[in-house]
């Protein structure tokens, strides 16, 4: 039953930053959206942080799956960087509530450790693309340069996909999306 509460206050939470503005969501907005008293929900979560910090790690866990998975698979350097690419959009499009948190749009300075959290993410997303794309012939640029230009890629599609209050799709384009950044990145 505890975990079925955490889940839900985890999943109220993540609707409430698709549909509000993130700095409207209190904690009693919370408990009251997830129908139960603040103090059950304290009991759960012993702050707000730790609630965004729980449903930060969720997000992270999840792409950081993903890349080890196709760290082993047998695809090429960049099928692989592009699969991760399109993984972590994809995750996005589909968890609109994780978009606001990547973005760090619903973090205010007593969730510091959330954003240092997902500064960090970004970091270890950087070298883990830098590893896939290691041994690729076709790049202009060194690995880490490449891997940088897609994440910051990754980054302005899910601030775009915020400025169009969730109407603008990255499916819609992604493919366009990438095959640019490929025509930038690789020799043919």
């Amino acid at each position: 039953m505890k975990n079925d509460r955490k889940q839900i206050i985890l999943q109220t939470l993540a609707k409430l930053l698709e549909t509000r503005n993130p700095s409207k969501i209190t904690t009693a907005l919370l408990a009251k959206e997830s129908k139960i008293t603040e103090a059950a929900l304290y009991r759960h979560f012993p702050s707000k942080r730790t609630i965004f910090l729980e449903l930060f790690n969720f997000c992270d866990q999840t792409i950081r799956s993903k890349a080890s998975e196709l760290k082993k698979s047998d695809l090429q350097p960049l099928e692989k960087a592009k699969n991760l690419f399109f993984f972590l959009i994809m995750f996005v499009e589909k968890n609109k509530g994780f978009a606001r948190i990547l973005s760090r749009e619903a973090l205010g300075p007593a969730e510091k450790n959330v954003i240092d959290a997902v500064n960090q993410f970004f970091k270890s997303l950087e070298l883990t693309t830098k590893q896939l794309l290691g041994g690729e012939k076709k790049l202009v640029a060194p690995p880490g340069f490449s891997a940088q230009f897609i994440v910051t890629n990754a980054e302005g599609i899910i601030s775009r996909f915020i400025r169009s209050e969730f109407k603008d799709a990255p499916s819609s384009y992604l493919e366009n999306q990438w095959n640019m950044m490929l025509r930038t990145m690789s020799k043919g």
